[in-house]
Order: C-alpha cells, then structure tokens, then sequence
C-alpha cells in the first residue's frame, strides 16, 4: 500500500508541476495578448528567471529537450555586378577617323557627322557644328522627292510608267503643261535620270535672285517642258536637277498639295523628323535641292526608309533604275545586303559652299554628314568610297 501511495503522489506531482510550467509558458488564461514590435536597435529580452527555472523542472522531469532559441538569419546583400562601359564601336571609330582625315585633307574645318546603328545608338563627332544643327543637304532632298513620289503613286494606284500626258490635267492645273514632244515622258524616266531634259537649267539660276521665293521648281519645270530649250536625248543618263523640279510639280498636281507639305506628311513625319524645312534661297531649290535639316536627322530618316523592312530595298526593282540609280539615290544588293548611297554639294561663285552625303546599310547601319566651307562633292572627292569600304 505505501509503495502505490507513493508512486501515486509522484505521479500526482508530476502532472501539477507539469501543470505550472505550461502556465508559466503560455500565460493564465484570458490574459491580454502580448505584442513585441522589434527594431534595429532593440535586443531581445532574457525571459524571468521562474519561467526558465519551472520550464527547466518540468522538461527535466518528463525528458523533453527544451527548445532551442532560434535567431533570424539575414540572407547575404550580394552587390549586383556592374555593366562595363561599352568599347566604342570600332565600325564607328573607323569611320570617324576616315571622315576627319577627308575633312582636313579638303581644307574643310566646320561639320559633322554620325554613325546610326539599327538599335538606336549614335557615335557623333563634329568640327565646330553640332551633329543635331539643320543645315542645308542639297542633292540629298532627291531622295525625299524620290520617296514621296512612290508613296503618292501608292496611294492612288499609279505606277512610275505614268506619262505627264497621263496627268496633263492635274499638271495643267498647277500652271505646268506637258506639250505633245514631251508627253511621253514618264515619272521613272525624270527620277532616274533618262528624260532626255538637257541641260540642266537650275545651274545658270542657282545663286540668282531668282531665289527666295518658293515654288521655283515650278518656274525651272515649265521652262524644261519648252521644246526650245531642251536638246538631249531620251533613254540616256543625264543627271539634272530640272527631272526633279518637274516632278516636284507632279507631286503637287497629283496631292493638291505644296511639294513641302507632300513629302513632309508622307516622307518625314513617318520617319519622325522633326527639324526638316524648306525655306529661304535654299529652299526655292525645293524637290531638287532645297531640304535643311542636321545630320541627326537625316541619318534617323535614311534608316526607317532604306531598312531591310522597307520596299523600297525588299524589292528595289520595283522602282525604276538606271546603273544602280533608283529614285534619288544609288541602290546595290538588296535587303539585309543593300548599299544606299547620295551626295550632294551647292557651290557659289567663289567656291565655297555646302556639302553632303550618306550612305544606309540594309541592316539599319547610317552614316551621315555634312558640312560648309570649301566646295567639294564626297563623291568626286573619296568621301563616298572610303566610306562604302568600311559598309
């Protein structure tokens, strides 16, 4: 009897020790809750020594291992690796170093220049000019002309064989009849050059005080389009200004609208050039001569039209030709693969002047520049075969 009695007490102890412990653990019932807000600069507080001392008698008692405190890991900051600095590229360099060397040997020290890759980048340099200044392009605004024929032609259901005998009435509408000796004569034939409209008749105007006044195409197209004044020959190249101006005033018969406001709402705006004008002396050169804008943007502009996704080098057979001469610009290959090419250049009568050039990649890489001082054309200087090499 006294061994179960007492092995009865110690159970009995066990249980209310037990008891107690997990009391002093848990807290009484219907105590409030106990919230700790921790910070950065607070340590965790030891617990009271009864706690410790009763948890400590109860696991004994029972065997149970006390529970070990936990403290919060914090995952290593590992610093993010840092990009290097892009190499410049060395297309770029190259072709900047070819543009300078050409500069000084032509005795030319104000321009500028840029190299347009198809993700956007630009390498720039310049020779007191800013790359984004508008200066004058000359012979680069055929190509504009060249592009916003074929889009007007697009638009209405045209093809580059129309004659100006086709459109007399939309022409004569404008003050600008074709005569029968010449109604034959097609758009194609203007823009590449083959009309047989000789000689050029901008070259005696072109520092005259003819300029100054826009819509002088007009006046040098009615001119061309006098039998009197012409005397080439059909179907064979002469590159003249006066195939430009006559179909400036196309453009205009066929939109209704100026030749600037033509090609600015079917050329520029879509390639999202923003500082392109015609105006002033320059710009009474209009469709053949007259578009000012900087190096920047006429390098953005080649890009979006002679990019491999544009028609105009997907299939640029599609538009007439004449060795390599297409409508405002020279084209080889085609696609990824096409070499786009132009120069022009304005000389006044003590040979200085303004010049430039630009030569587009079918896979989105654009040189462009410009620049003003002596009178030099890039093509008949080197410019334009140096830079072909390194495209």
């Amino acid at each position: 009897m006294t061994f179960i009695l007492r092995t009865l007490c110690v159970v009995i102890g066990t249980a209310f020790l037990f008891a107690v412990a997990n009391l002093a653990i848990s807290g009484l019932p219907g105590s409030p809750e106990q919230v700790e807000v921790a910070s950065a600069a607070s340590a965790p507080l030891a617990p009271p020594a009864a706690e410790v001392s009763l948890r400590d008698m109860a696991t004994s008692l029972l065997g149970i291992s006390p529970p070990q405190a936990t403290s919060p890991t914090t995952a290593p900051i590992i610093p993010m690796p840092q990009a290097d600095a892009a190499a410049p590229s060395s297309l770029a360099t190259d072709i900047e170093g070819d543009w300078r060397s050409w500069m000084a040997d032509n005795g030319l020290t104000q321009g500028a220049m840029v190299v347009l890759f198809p993700d956007g980048t630009m390498h720039r340099a310049g020779l007191a000019q800013a790359t984004d200044a508008s200066v004058p392009v000359a012979s680069l605004s055929k190509a504009i002309t060249g592009i916003c024929m074929d889009v007007v032609l697009q638009d209405q259901g045209l093809g580059w064989y129309t004659s100006l005998g086709d459109i007399a009435p939309q022409m004569s509408a404008v003050r600008v009849t074709p005569q029968p000796w010449n109604a034959q004569i097609t758009l194609a034939a203007l823009a590449n050059h083959t009309s047989g409209l000789a000689p050029d008749l901008t070259q005696g105007t072109m520092g005259s005080t003819l300029h100054g006044a826009l819509g002088l195409h007009r006046r040098i197209a009615s001119e061309a389009l006098r039998e009197e004044n012409m005397r080439g020959t059909a179907r064979s190249y002469f590159y003249n200004n006066t195939n430009y101006a006559v179909l400036g005033v196309a453009i205009e018969a066929l939109t209704g609208q100026s030749y600037s406001e033509a090609c600015m709402d079917r050329v520029l705006a879509p390639a999202g050039i923003t500082d392109a004008t015609i105006h002033g002396r320059m710009g009474s050169r209009s469709s053949y001569g007259g578009w000012e804008m900087s190096a920047e943007s006429y390098a953005r502009l080649a890009q979006h039209w002679f990019s491999a996704g544009s028609g105009l080098v997907a299939r640029p057979f599609d538009r007439p030709m004449h060795d390599n001469y297409s409508v405002g610009y020279t084209i080889e290959g085609r696609g990824d693969g096409a070499q786009v090419s132009h120069a022009g250049s304005f000389c006044n009568g003590d040979r200085t002047g303004t010049g430039a050039y630009f030569h587009a990649r079918g896979d989105g890489v654009v040189f462009s520049a410009n620049w003003t001082g002596v009178c030099v054309s890039a093509s008949d200087t080197g410019l334009g075969r140096m830079i072909a090499s390194r495209m």
